[in-house]
């Protein structure tokens, strides 16, 4: 039979991995593949082909059309639109990386930082 103390280093070894293994599924950012059933708020990834870039003309944000994507992905002038669009060829490949949002009822891919943007 186990001793007091024994049942107490049981109960919180218990309890550290039940604490791990909610940590790992519950807080995992790993950003989930765009569709359109995608959720507004969700971190998603998309790859594809840079089809056009363009700077906003109020605003200094960008907006990248990718081929084979029925969704513009959008990076804000705080999150490194000028890099993004410097670092961007039409032809590249690229991974980005955002959050679904809606702007006037249309659904984008708004980007959170320069980082998010990446030739593959």
């Amino acid at each position: 039979m186990m001793q007091k103390e024994e049942k107490v280093v049981v109960v919180l070894l218990i309890m550290a991995v039940l604490s791990l293994i909610i940590a790992f599924f519950g807080f995992s950012s790993q950003p989930a593949v765009y569709s359109k059933d995608s959720k507004l708020d969700e971190r998603v990834y998309v790859e594809g082909t840079v089809l056009s870039k363009q700077m906003t003309k109020t605003g200094d944000h960008l907006i990248i059309t990718l081929s084979n994507l029925d969704v513009k992905v959008f990076v804000t002038k705080d999150n490194g639109a000028k890099d993004v669009y410097d670092s961007l060829g039409n032809g590249d490949k690229v991974r980005i990386t955002g959050k679904v949002q809606e702007y006037k009822n249309v659904r984008e891919i708004v980007v959170g930082s320069a980082g998010d943007v990446a030739r593959v």
